[in-house]
């Protein structure tokens, strides 16, 4: 997935020089660019989203938690997509067999894709405060990646997903790894009805496909646990996005909303804040330190429960281990590296 800029500044930088489209024939003709780099490799077909975008509307309802706001998304998924929008266009079909040996990222072949989701990835484990033992939701798993390093570490995971390819390949790659992992085929919205409740629940690469968002932050007051946490790793959640919240309209967006019928949404840091906040949640964005700010990773937890830890700052770990060390290292280090100390 592409490196998608987290700031107005940024998102204008990332887009002034690429070629603006106007009409769906415009667009069909750079997908079919993209079907064509596809079949030369993933990088070529990433870099072909990086050359177009469509401009966003200026005639939005003002309000963006109305039915009004909502209604013109969809109407605008329609006119891109060609056909309403439901939940179950988020299903996508697969070699459950191949993804067992070669799951995304590395089927793709790129080194660099890869890397991304690697660094990706590790942001979010990395800002993940549960103990081993402790239930965490993965809500829209995929492929499974993130859920199979949470039960590796010893977690407890319940992976959710619409696509029963998914859950197949879950079951699957459990086995391979050895792990226990309950496993549910259904919509984000199961939520409502679950009769266990979790420590955590954690979205990587999964939130930005659902409409009914207000809906999901109120129904997971009622499945996290007291003092839990919700996770938000690699999420389209700009600072300066142009619009509160609704279809996105870089490259990669369009290609998966015309191409492959998903829902591709984009939201403002000011509405993301303020849409958890009527449903309860306060949060917190952590940029992990050593990536860039694009790779943030958000936080929820209600207002009334002790704020989350803080992310250790490089040096002051550093500080930790260079106290460990024999007196005349320590000088050493403090000459070369005063910072530290």
């Amino acid at each position: 997935m592409l490196n998608i800029p987290r700031s107005i500044s940024a998102y204008q930088a990332f887009t002034q020089d690429m070629q603006v489209l106007h009409t769906l024939e415009q667009l069909d003709a750079k997908l079919a660019e993209c079907d064509a780099a596809a079949k030369i490799s993933d990088e070529a077909l990433r870099r072909v989203f990086s050359t177009f975008r469509m401009n966003f509307s200026k005639q939005l309802p003002r309000d963006p938690f109305s039915v009004e706001y909502r209604t013109f998304q969809l109407a605008l998924y329609e006119r891109l997509s060609g056909g309403a929008y439901n939940v179950a266009n988020e299903k996508s079909k697969f070699n459950v067999e191949e993804a067992e040996r070669r799951p995304f990222p590395y089927y793709t072949g790129s080194c660099a894709t890869v890397g991304v989701f690697g660094l990706r990835l590790g942001a979010l484990l990395r800002t993940i405060r549960l103990n081993s033992g402790a239930r965490v939701l993965d809500l829209g798993a995929g492929f499974g990646n993130t859920t199979i390093e949470m039960a590796l570490t010893g977690l407890k995971v319940t992976a959710l997903d619409i696509e029963s390819d998914f859950c197949d390949l879950l079951r699957k790659r459990a086995i391979r790894h050895e792990v226990n992992i309950d496993v549910v085929n259904a919509d984000f919205m199961w939520i409502e009805s679950a009769a266990e409740s979790f420590d955590g629940a954690v979205f990587f690469e999964s939130f930005h496909h659902c409409l009914d968002h207000i809906r999901l932050f109120d129904a997971l007051q009622n499945v996290i646990k007291p003092g839990g946490r919700i996770y938000f790793g690699s999420e389209p959640i700009l600072r300066d996005f142009p619009i509160p919240w609704g279809l996105r309209m870089d490259g990669e967006a369009l290609w998966a909303i015309r191409s492959n019928k998903w829902l591709e949404l984009g939201f403002s840091e000011s509405y993301f804040r303020a849409a958890l906040a009527r449903a309860g949640w306060a949060v917190t964005k952590h940029v992990i330190s050593g990536l860039d700010e694009s790779e943030s990773v958000w936080v929820a937890y209600r207002p009334h429960e002790a704020k989350v830890d803080q992310m250790p700052s490089a040096p002051s770990a550093a500080r930790k281990i260079a106290r460990m060390l024999p007196p005349s290292i320590r000088a050493t280090i403090r000459r070369i590296l005063p910072d530290v100390f």
